[in-house]
């Protein structure tokens, strides 16, 4: 078969699998192992997104879910030839989606998302180790001149739900700002901790800029908390920090 003929073959029989109630199959494919082979595709791909999603697809309900997964399957345009790809192209999805035209929770790319990270962060490969400690950490005063750093493996978020909240029992939250940090642990395992306005601002500084903690608690003060003091917010400041260091949240930074 010559090269064009190929890719027409070849581009034809994708339309197929991906949407046969309305592209045919190619001339000559028989009837019925196509429609096997198109069976198995779509369900390996459905069961990637539902192992991925649990919670979107306990709110949904089954029915929804695989709508919504051969939804994706149909229209979305994919990237990415690695299997453990597939569950980031129902989040990119999501967001190209009108979900109130969809008749989908105004939550559900958030949801999604938030879901996605738990995957992405747990198969981030695994980073230099630091390192050996010059300083040791007791108490949280010890930090102020510390320079820190994020776990490894994390990613700041900020959603307009509490996503980390939703459940079947819990599907109808109003909208609220939420904060989060989630990070890898030593031991692999994903965990999270609920922050407030001032404390994600605080990590995004220490995130982006490499500065000892004490300036960046001034800094804070001065420029998003004027009505308290340097002092007040400083003590909060190095609380946080000292319980989110010991949930290894945030490490010492040796240079």
């Amino acid at each position: 078969m010559k090269p064009a003929l190929f890719q027409q073959y070849q581009a034809a029989f994708n339309a197929h699998l991906r949407n046969p109630a309305q592209q045919p199959k190619p001339q000559g494919v028989d009837a019925r192992r196509i429609a096997i082979y198109r069976e198995i595709v779509f369900n390996n791909f459905s069961a990637s997104i539902s192992a991925c999603f649990p919670v979107l697809l306990s709110i949904l309900g089954k029915r929804r879910f695989n709508q919504l997964a051969r939804q994706c399957f149909q229209h979305h345009r994919f990237t990415s030839p690695l299997f453990a790809d597939i569950p980031k192209a129902l989040v990119d999805y999501l967001q190209t989606l009108d979900l109130a035209t969809h008749d989908l929770p105004p939550y559900t790319f958030q949801l999604a998302h938030y879901e996605w990270v738990e995957l992405y962060l747990a198969k981030l490969p695994d980073a230099a180790p630091s390192a050996s400690p010059v300083t040791d950490i007791h108490q949280a005063s010890d930090l102020a001149g510390a320079v820190l750093q994020l776990a490894a493996a994390h990613m700041l978020l900020s959603y307009d739900y509490a996503v980390h909240l939703l459940s079947k029992k819990h599907a109808h939250l109003a909208a609220s700002p939420t904060y989060l940090l989630v990070y890898r642990k030593a031991d692999f395992s994903i965990a999270f901790s609920e922050l407030n306005a001032s404390s994600y601002d605080l990590l995004q500084r220490i995130q982006s800029q490499p500065a000892i903690v004490s300036q960046h608690l001034v800094q804070l003060a001065q420029e998003s908390l004027p009505h308290l003091s340097v002092q007040s917010v400083s003590e909060f400041g190095l609380q946080l920090l000292y319980s989110l260091y010991q949930q290894q949240a945030i490490a010492h930074k040796y240079t």
